[in-house]
């Protein structure tokens, strides 16, 4: 983006978190440069809280970033990762300001400290908001270590330097951090850290994007470490489409979507893509990711929507994707056909060619280690295992009956289509034979359906997946396995966990029968 132009709220936003993972890099790296990197975030956190994005009037703190970043020359590599939050959980880089914004700080000063990695942001967004409420504000960003579920924070002496002056100057030690996640170690290990340098804790304020119950933290005495400091939460973000209206997340979408006479899929709330119906009824918002995370996504939706097989896209907002409502019912596995599996065959030879990914084997190691473990777990025995990828592909992740909706006149449409293939969960970007086996699964195709299948798409394709699939079927079952246990036992107590425990039930089954066909190990 060059000086003077014109400056929009998704740029800004992107740029803000680069800027945000870059120092992060710079920091772990040990890196000269980091501070000058630390100084991009804090100047673009400070345009995003304090200007108005359609205006040219901060052109000069874009050139001051546009001037510290050509001075940056790192050497070597840099190990960065993507910001789960910002990517895959609707937090958005503004929340943890607009918070601030509603904390009474009664001191003069404050010292905010960012928990590497999305942490980074965070504290630069928290640190603008305070000084532009006339609040001294310095900022620094630790990287917590040790085992997950107990994480130990060691401050180097320039942070140490940082904490003795903050207590000079009777400041409140802010620290940011997305989360808790399971444990809550590593916001504890920063508290604790901070009260070893001589900070009281009533002078310590976590500030976090959810407010966890601290009696299921899984740390060593976490309820009563947690309880030791005060913490305020972001919750659910309030920066959404103009016209979102209707939740649609944590599974509301089966009230409104899921016919009354036909059974509700099961669902892990937690994990969930935000999403709401629009007041007039008539498009669905659904998170895509912030800034540069949701590009990939756009372009894949956009893709879908030109071809048979998706709904109409109709643009982003907000880091939403903007989908329009399409008229029909959610299939079930006894709607399966010859001309349904041809529309199956014709979709996946379609991805295939539409959504390569690059030829890589790295992740084929932990897939087949997943699928050892948890038949290890669940059967007492773990098959042997060797996949293979020659088709790698963007996955669909998601095809479960009612993942397609049958519109009328033949016609069959795609949802949930763009987010599962590259995300946090397995598989990653993996053979297409991923997809094909879900289908087999989660249809319970017999072998005279499997096998139309397979000869449909290789005649469409050209692609000979026949003796790929069993395994990625075994290594399919034996992950939405897993998948749904957790989720089960997250959601205890709850209508979905016996939705999810049948799940369960119905993969087991497919894992035992799969698991029959192939050599041991050990």
């Amino acid at each position: 983006m060059a000086v003077g132009e014109h400056f929009s709220d998704e740029g800004v936003i992107s740029a803000l978190l680069c800027a945000g993972v870059l120092e992060c890099a710079l920091c772990d790296a040990a890196s000269e440069h980091a501070d000058s990197a630390g100084k991009i975030t804090d100047h673009l956190a400070e345009f995003v809280c304090t200007a108005d994005l359609r205006s040219h009037s901060s052109c000069s703190s874009i050139g001051d970033c546009l001037r510290l970043l050509s001075r940056i020359a790192p050497r070597g590599e840099l190990s960065v990762s993507r910001p789960e939050g910002f990517a895959y959980y609707a937090l958005h880089p503004l929340d943890f300001a607009d918070v601030i914004s509603s904390v009474r700080l009664s001191a003069p000063c404050a010292v905010v400290i960012g928990i590497r990695s999305i942490g980074t942001t965070l504290s630069a967004s928290a640190a603008a908001k305070l000084r532009s409420m006339d609040i001294a504000t310095s900022r620094t960003t630790v990287r917590p270590a040790g085992h997950p579920y107990d994480r130990r924070t060691t401050l180097n002496q320039a942070q140490r330097d940082l904490v003795k002056h903050g207590l000079s100057q009777d400041a409140t030690f802010i620290v940011c951090d997305e989360g808790p996640g399971r444990s809550g170690s590593s916001l504890l290990s920063v508290a604790e850290a901070l009260e070893a340098e001589g900070v009281g804790p009533g002078r310590i304020l976590l500030l976090c994007s959810n407010q966890p119950n601290p009696d299921a933290l899984c740390a060593p005495r976490a309820a009563e470490r947690w309880q030791h400091y005060r913490s305020i939460a972001s919750a659910q973000t309030k920066r959404l489409p103009a016209e979102a209206g209707r939740y649609l997340g944590g599974g509301e979408w089966r009230t409104v979507f899921v016919p009354e006479d036909r059974p509700w899929p099961a669902t892990w709330p937690q994990t969930e893509r935000l999403k709401f119906l629009s007041r007039d009824g008539r498009r669905v918002f659904k998170f895509e990711g912030h800034g540069c995370y949701g590009e990939q996504v756009r372009r894949r939706e956009e893709m879908l929507s030109a071809s048979e097989f998706g709904r109409p896209y109709l643009g982003r907002e907000a880091g939403f994707g903007i989908h329009e409502v399409v008229n029909g019912i959610p299939a079930q596995s006894g709607d399966i056909s010859p001309a349904l599996l041809r529309h199956f065959a014709r979709y996946c030879a379609w991805r295939s060619a539409s959504f390569p990914a690059a030829a890589s084997e790295d992740g084929l190691p932990q897939l087949e280690t997943m699928a050892s473990i948890n038949c290890e777990q669940e059967l007492g025995f773990a098959p042997e295992l060797h996949l293979e990828i020659e088709h790698p592909v963007v996955c669909d992740g998601r095809m479960q009956p009612h993942e397609w909706i049958a519109a009328g006149g033949g016609r069959w449409i795609k949802l949930d289509a763009s987010t599962h293939g590259d995300d946090h969960f397995f598989p990653g970007p993996t053979d297409i034979a991923w997809d094909l086996a879900g289908l087999c699964v989660e249809w319970e195709l017999n072998a005279e359906c499997r096998n139309f299948l397979f000869e449909e798409y290789s005649r469409l394709s050209g692609d000979r997946p026949h003796t790929r699939l069993t395994g990625y079927e075994l290594a399919y079952a034996a992950f939405r396995l897993g998948w749904s246990r957790m989720a089960a036992a997250s959601v205890a107590g709850s209508f979905d966990e016996h939705l999810l425990l049948q799940d369960a039930e119905r993969y087991r089954r497919a894992l035992v029968r799969l698991a029959e066909f192939a050599p041991v190990l050990g």
